[in-house]
């Protein structure tokens, strides 16, 4: 069989069709991005859970619209053979918590905030090795916690955490993971978050040391956007 013959010249020639314009649907519905960073968002949603920005902004909210968070490492302190390499663990954690947050309108500092420019107004997070109350307690961490508000302090018991990995024995890596999770829990608390009952979640009540060893922290889009709601109702 020859070319002309394979030919299908029974195709309607393209110069036939309508134009695109015509044939576009038109109908269809915007898809809702985010004016800020352009990514997908949904109806309802006052914040963009990507980049931390106001889906409708005034002018006042723009020009103050973060909160400090001051982490606090002085409380902390260990042997001298273990000094190197829980300083790298703890830069790695500190990190990991910061990318956890990056779509939360914060500054988050590891450096006591400047009191001319943020007063009494930053959240404090006292990350501690010794300190008095570890005797007492068998938790990691605890946090002032208001639903939906901002509270002011949350404490970090790293001799819990370091001992809690002694027992399952993690890795520096998984190390640095529990402790980032533990930080961003409380950090979430003094946020207006309250416990989850999902397992995998950062706001998992009891935090599973095993789970939590093993990924960063993270927090899905409504968590986001309801730390940003707090946030911003506390600025006003």
């Amino acid at each position: 069989m020859s070319l002309y013959d394979r030919l299908d010249l029974t195709r309607p020639n393209r110069k036939l069709k309508s134009p695109i314009w015509e044939r576009l649907d038109l109908s269809r519905p915007q898809k809702l991005r985010c004016w800020q960073c352009r990514a997908d968002i949904q109806i309802g949603w006052e914040f963009c859970p990507t980049c931390g920005g106001a889906l409708s902004q005034t002018d006042t909210e723009k020009k103050n619209n973060r909160h400090c968070v001051w982490v606090d490492l002085s409380g902390i302190s260990f042997p001298l053979h273990h000094r190197g390499v829980m300083a790298e663990v703890i830069v790695d954690a500190f990190s990991k918590v910061f990318g956890a947050f990056r779509g939360v309108k914060l500054f988050l500092t590891s450096e006591q905030p400047e009191e001319r420019k943020w007063g009494n107004t930053f959240t404090h997070i006292y990350v501690c090795t010794g300190h008095e109350s570890v005797q007492s307690v068998n938790y990691l961490g605890a946090a002032s916690f208001k639903l939906g508000m901002v509270t002011n302090h949350a404490i970090i018991h790293l001799d819990r955490v370091y001992e809690a990995s002694e027992r399952i024995g993690l890795d520096a890596g998984q190390l640095s993971n529990l402790i980032a999770n533990t930080i961003a829990h409380e950090i979430g608390h003094t946020l207006g978050l309250d416990h989850s009952a999902l397992p995998t979640d950062v706001m998992h009540d009891g935090l599973d040391y095993t789970i939590h060893s093993m990924m960063p922290p993270s927090f899905h889009a409504e968590q986001i956007n309801f730390m940003n709601r707090a946030i911003r109702q506390y600025k006003l």
